[in-house]
Order: C-alpha cells, then sequence, then structure tokens
C-alpha cells in the first residue's frame, strides 16, 4: 500500500521535473541561439496547433470560436513581436533567437495548461475511480465533468493564443532570413 502512495507522488514529480528541464533547456538554447531551419522555426507552433484542434474537438460552438479567435490574436500579436526576435550569422551558421516576450509567453501558457491538467485531471487528483484502462477513464463521467471546465477551457485559451504567437514570430523570422540570407543555405 506504501508504494502505491509512493509511486503516485512519484509519477507526477517526474512529470514536473522533466518538463522544467525541457524549459530550462528551451530557455538556454534561445539566449545562444537556435540553428535556423524551415523544420525547427515552425514545428512548436505546428505541433501547438495541431493541440489546439484537438482540444476544440471536444469544446461548444462558443468555446471552439474563442480558440480560433485565440491563435488569430495570436498570430498577431506575434507578428508585433516578432519584430524583437533576432536572425544573424555566427561561425558560418544561420541562427535566431526568439523574442523575450514570446519565450515568456509561451513558457507561462504551457506551464499553465499542464498545471490545469494536473489539477483537473481525475489520473491526478485520484477522483478517476477504479478504472483498469485509460478508455473507460476518457469515457467516465468524472473525466467527462472536467474536460470542458471553465480551467481547462482558460488553459486551452492560452494555449492556442501561443500557437498564434509562435507562428506569427515564426512567419517574421522566416522573411527576415528570405531578406537577410536569400542566396546562403539554412
Amino acid at each position: 500500500m506504501a508504494s502505491t502512495n509512493f509511486l503516485e507522488l512519484l509519477i507526477p514529480v517526474i512529470i514536473v521535473l522533466f518538463i522544467v528541464f525541457r524549459l530550462f533547456m528551451r530557455v538556454w538554447n534561445n539566449s545562444k541561439g537556435v540553428k535556423y531551419s524551415i523544420r525547427s522555426l515552425f514545428m512548436l507552433p505546428v505541433i501547438y496547433l495541431i493541440l489546439s484542434a484537438y482540444f476544440i474537438l471536444g469544446l461548444g460552438l462558443i468555446q471552439s470560436i474563442l480558440v480560433v479567435a485565440a491563435i488569430l490574436v495570436g498570430i498577431f500579436v506575434g507578428i508585433k513581436l516578432g519584430e524583437k526576435s533576432e536572425i544573424f550569422e555566427k561561425d558560418g551558421k544561420i541562427l535566431y533567437k526568439r523574442s523575450t516576450e514570446v519565450l515568456a509567453i509561451w513558457m507561462v501558457g504551457f506551464v499553465v495548461r499542464i498545471g490545469a491538467e494536473f489539477l483537473t485531471n481525475p489520473l491526478f487528483t485520484g477522483s478517476a475511480g477504479n478504472y483498469t484502462n485509460s478508455s473507460a477513464l476518457l469515457s467516465s463521467p468524472a473525466y467527462k465533468a472536467y474536460e470542458n471546465g471553465p480551467v481547462i477551457l482558460g488553459a486551452d485559451i492560452l494555449l492556442a493564443f501561443s500557437a498564434g504567437l509562435l507562428l506569427g514570430e515564426a512567419f517574421v523570422l522566416y522573411q527576415n532570413h528570405t531578406k537577410n540570407f536569400k542566396n546562403k543555405k539554412a
């Protein structure tokens, strides 16, 4: 019995440590510059857009409109903040740095979304009941009660805003690369 409680505590701690490590690495890499490639530039925004689209599937019309609006507003803000991002050449390599504001907003959105999942998901709160497989849990009333709650909706809107923000900034970096390094291979 004690080992079960230890494992229930250990898994979230490992997840949190992994997330903190990834966030630290993201900030560290950004401070030095990330090697420019279309893939590195657009991978994170595309992942966030896919996640936002996935979360829209369970939402009603008004909530879906809010998520899409957050993406569009995020793109506009990302374009504006993208002007503070840098693209430069160092040791024959083309590198880029995201703007500090975009990186900070992205990190806050990421932490809030993960935190909302921890705070509301029955898998982590202990209210999931006695389910032996995840498909039974995901169709359970305990999980359904949380999936469209205001905390998760707010976190999903912030995630969608972050997707737009990253996408808008990526467009600016791509344009700056095209304008300044047209003849150089990334």
